[in-house]
């Protein structure tokens, strides 16, 4: 149950580099990339931190 757990964490980790990846490619205003840029940073840091506190706590 354990690697699965992880797996799906890695899964959704890349997806969000995927998405961060797409919209560097895009073809659309700068202006409007750099708004879903920053969306897309924030919400991937916010997940990365909640990934990083629950990875901590299943090693303790």
């Amino acid at each position: 149950m354990g690697k699965m757990n992880r797996i799906f964490k890695l899964l959704t980790l890349g997806g969000l580099i995927g998405f961060i990846g797409g919209l560097l490619v895009a073809p659309q205003k700068g202006e409007q990339t750099r708004e879903q840029l920053k969306a897309a940073l924030d919400k991937g840091k916010a997940k990365f931190d909640e990934l990083k506190q629950e990875f901590g706590k299943k090693e303790d």
